[in-house]
């Protein structure tokens, strides 16, 4: 099995949410460092994705699918991590409404983040369907896929404690794919 890692946000110009605090830094810096951590602990096959070559969405996720194929990739996951108000909290894990094997995946992902983040609230996993967040992304690409949102940026104490130790939440990754690639 080949996994995608993908950073959110990769088109050109566009550097996603920023996180709040004394320490600010957008979601594509965050997720760069983030896929270099995951793939230094990960034992399975891998490609990084941090730069798509067009300025839209749509253009970035049509570049992205075919790297996909041409890489021969089973499964990808796009990291990202949510913003809104300050006392939002939690993560989520969105899939495609009808692929199994984007429920699969986002379940493992969510549940071991529930073992290393046990007082986080948990959103779920997801399902997502036409016009809904992430959901071009979703439905586009040939390969299992995920869409990561493992806190929010916006919140001043969960953005600390995930910054505080960058390891713990690369292992979550880490761990899911590799159960996931087992099968």
């Amino acid at each position: 099995m080949r996994v995608g890692l993908a950073v959110g946000h990769s088109r050109l110009g566009d550097q996603g949410a920023y996180t709040t605090g004394e320490y600010v830094l957008s979601e594509w810096d965050f997720n760069r460092d983030m896929v270099r951590r995951i793939a230094h602990v990960l034992n399975v096959d891998h490609r990084i994705y941090d730069q798509y070559p067009a300025k839209s969405y749509v253009g970035g996720i049509n570049y992205l699918s075919r790297k996909l194929i041409e890489d021969d990739i089973d499964a990808v996951i796009e990291l990202h991590f949510n913003s809104a108000s300050r006392s939002a909290t939690g993560h989520e894990w969105l899939y495609w409404q009808t692929s199994k094997g984007g429920e699969k995946l986002a379940s493992m992902l969510r549940d071991e983040m529930e073992k290393s983040y046990p007082d986080m609230k948990s959103r779920g996993a997801k399902p997502r369907g036409p016009k809904q967040r992430g959901s071009y992304f979703l439905r586009k690409v040939r390969p299992v896929a995920v869409i990561a949102e493992p806190f929010f940026g916006s919140n001043v104490d969960e953005w600390r404690m995930i910054n505080n130790n960058r390891g713990r939440l690369a292992g979550v990754y880490a761990r899911a794919i590799k159960k996931f690639a087992e099968g």
